[in-house]
C-alpha cells in the first residue's frame, strides 16, 4: 500500500525528534559540565535551532533526493461502489504496453456514431 506523505507528518516527526534529542543533549551537557544552567542553555539553544535545520533537511531529502526510493510497479486500483450489493475495482491509470498506432489522415471527413456519449 502506498501513501502520500504530507508536510504535517514531517512537522510531527520534527517535533517528536526534537523533544527526545533536546532531553538527551541537556542531560549530556549537565553531566559533562556538572552545571545545570549550562545544560539548560545548551538545551534551549538546540531546541530553537535544530527543528528548523531538521525540517529543511527532511524536506530536501523528500523532494530532491531519490536515493533509496523503490518504484511501486503495481497499478493503482480504485474501488467503486455501484450499489449496496456490488463493488468493483477499477484501474485508475490504464496500462499501455505498446504505443497506439494512429493511421495517417486521408483528408476525408469521418462521422463517429459511437454509443458512448
Amino acid at each position: 500500500m502506498s501513501y502520500k506523505v504530507s508536510a504535517k507528518r514531517h512537522l510531527a516527526k520534527t517535533v517528536s525528534y526534537r523533544v527526545v534529542s533536546t532531553g538527551i543533549g541537556f542531560a549530556i551537557m549537565w553531566w559533562a559540565t556538572g552545571d545545570i544552567r549550562f545544560g539548560a542553555a545548551f538545551g534551549v539553544a538546540e531546541l530553537v535551532y535544530k527543528p528548523i535545520q531538521y525540517y529543511i533537511h527532511e524536506r530536501i531529502w523528500y523532494r530532491f533526493i531519490r536515493f533509496g526510493l523503490v518504484e511501486d510497479k503495481k497499478p493503482k486500483v480504485k474501488k467503486v461502489q455501484l450499489n449496496e450489493v456490488q463493488t468493483i475495482e477499477v484501474q485508475s491509470e490504464p496500462i499501455i504496453k505498446e504505443p497506439i498506432q494512429v493511421p495517417p489522415t486521408t483528408g476525408k471527413k469521418v462521422l463517429n456514431y459511437s454509443s458512448n456519449r
